[in-house]
């Protein structure tokens, strides 16, 4: 396997001032993402509120996805945690029939603080994988309350030839070190979120992922084009202005996936950032105010400062 860095966002899903799907600014961002050469995620269970998405919605945004970025970029369909296999196949197979390059398999959530054991999540990736003929992506996230065996993870990468990759979720750099030393010859292995992506990428991985590329989708890629150019320099400046961004959004909207800084910080820049459903609020004006200052100062590549 020929290893490739890279990084993918996770796209926001703006909606209009009714709550409705805004195809017109969806297609926008996309064409951002599209011209700055990064994957692309999309239905997202954080940055892209597939929570929130009706089926028909859900489906309307993985054909637009398609429409605006395969071929040019890599474009897959992301989800949100299943509490039943049925659930995670019904999303797979309308990735398929949108024609998506590949669909991430979200962790089982079974509900009210409950871990599935072993032997349960084994038969939930079995069915969920059978099911489907795309490549697919595991996820392996702190935010169902727990991390996959790595046994497991090894185990369903020599019975399924269908899965490219797996996303990391958590701040173990021995967990880290230790899938990518089972199984980072044969599929991608990105960290879920900025915190951990170079010690993904120097211990041989491929990259990381998340929603700060919404906002500046050329600063991501530059953290990317450095690695890949040894150009040390341009990595320290780049991933420092990086973490600094998920610092201050994590700062003013709770955790980076929220929106609740993000979008309406997008909006103030111009960007397509739409609204948030409820009952999800945007942060105030004075919090806004702050960011911009914060984000101003950053001098993010693709942003002009703004008062």
């Amino acid at each position: 396997m020929v290893k490739k860095s890279s990084v993918v966002v996770i796209s926001i899903t703006p909606f209009d001032e009714k709550g409705g799907l805004d195809e017109a600014a969806f297609r926008n961002q996309l064409g951002r993402m599209r011209e700055a050469g990064v994957s692309v995620y999309v239905c997202g269970g954080g940055s892209g509120e597939a929570y929130a998405l009706t089926p028909e919605e859900r489906d309307r945004v993985m054909i637009i996805a398609v429409e605006e970025l395969k071929g040019r970029v890599p474009v897959r369909a992301m989800g949100f945690e299943p509490r039943i296999a049925s659930e995670m196949v019904d999303f797979v197979r309308a990735a398929e029939r949108a024609k998506v390059d590949a669909a991430q398999i979200f962790s089982l959530e079974v509900g009210h603080g409950a871990k599935p054991t072993y032997a349960e999540m084994e038969k939930y990736y079995a069915t969920v994988i059978e099911s489907t003929s795309l490549p697919v992506y595991l996820s392996s996230h702190r935010s169902v309350g727990y991390f996959l065996p790595l046994d497991l993870i090894e185990s369903l990468v020599k019975r399924y030839p269908s899965i490219a990759g797996i996303a990391y979720g958590g701040s173990e750099a021995t967990y880290l070190a230790e899938l990518i030393k089972r199984v980072g010859d044969r599929i991608e292995v990105h960290c879920a979120g900025p915190s951990m992506a170079l010690t993904a990428l120097g211990l041989g991985g491929n990259g990381f992922m998340g929603g700060e590329g919404n906002l500046s989708p050329q600063l991501v890629a530059s953290v990317i084009s450095a690695w890949q150019a040894k150009d040390m320099d341009r990595l320290r400046v780049s991933f420092g202005k990086l973490i600094a961004l998920n610092g201050i959004d994590t700062r003013y909207g709770g955790t980076p996936s929220s929106m609740r800084a993000m979008k309406p910080l997008m909006n103030a820049f111009g960007l397509p950032g739409g609204y948030l459903r409820p009952p999800r609020l945007p942060i105030g004006a004075a919090e806004l105010k702050e960011v911009i200052q914060a984000v101003n100062s950053l001098e993010l590549p693709g942003l002009r400062s703004i008062a």
